[in-house]
């Protein structure tokens, strides 16, 4: 039988499982008024979501629909690409280095190329936010989709989420996001993870 790096003891990877189903409610509990105010700034096409990471994905925790009829079709349980979006892309700027290295072995098991892919995707996030304070995705995504977000961490550095801003990008453009949005959604985040 061959073995596999990615295996765990069933009781551990159980336990650390309920901790997590825990933490991501009481942190998208938490979420909700920052998320609202954020919702309800001044572009009415936004939606706002918090997310964590599971292997190659974001499933988002919270969500608050934009206040329009047109808009993103996003609820919880709704999944994102790790190395695609905003999202995920903000998410890996604050996870752990042996965090990070399980997401690229799992990138890895995909294959060289998406691999390539994966690790270029991060070098070009961290460049971002370290410049910019959040990362973004105009178009890498979806093409009609515009997003940035920026981590949230729980206060024991423990968990790392990721809290976006974003919408079709005929009515989410990127200098709005990135003049108006990005200061309150740093600000949001910061809260979150204080009250969290």
């Amino acid at each position: 039988m061959a073995s596999n790096e990615f295996a765990t003891d069933p009781a551990e990877t159980k336990d650390r499982n309920f901790v997590t189903v825990l933490s991501s409610m009481e942190i998208g509990d938490r979420a909700q008024e920052e998320m609202r105010k954020l919702r309800d700034g001044p572009n009415s096409y936004v939606t706002i979501a918090i997310g964590e990471v599971h292997r190659l994905d974001v499933v988002y925790i919270a969500t608050k629909r934009s206040r329009e009829d047109v808009a993103l079709q996003i609820r919880v349980g709704s999944r994102l690409p790790l190395f695609d979006s905003a999202i995920g892309r903000a998410i890996l700027t604050g996870m752990s280095d042996e965090s990070r290295d399980r997401a690229f072995r799992y990138a890895a098991a995909e294959g060289p190329e998406f691999e390539t892919r994966a690790r270029d995707s991060y070098a070009a996030a961290m460049t971002e936010f370290a410049d910019k304070g959040f990362c973004s995705s105009y178009g890498d995504w979806r093409p009609d989709v515009n997003g940035i977000a920026v981590p949230v961490f729980s206060p024991n550095g423990s968990q790392v989420y990721g809290l976006n801003v974003g919408g079709p990008a005929f009515h989410v453009k990127k200098r709005q996001l990135e003049t108006t949005y990005a200061q309150l959604l740093s600000a949001a985040a910061q809260a979150i993870s204080i009250r969290f």
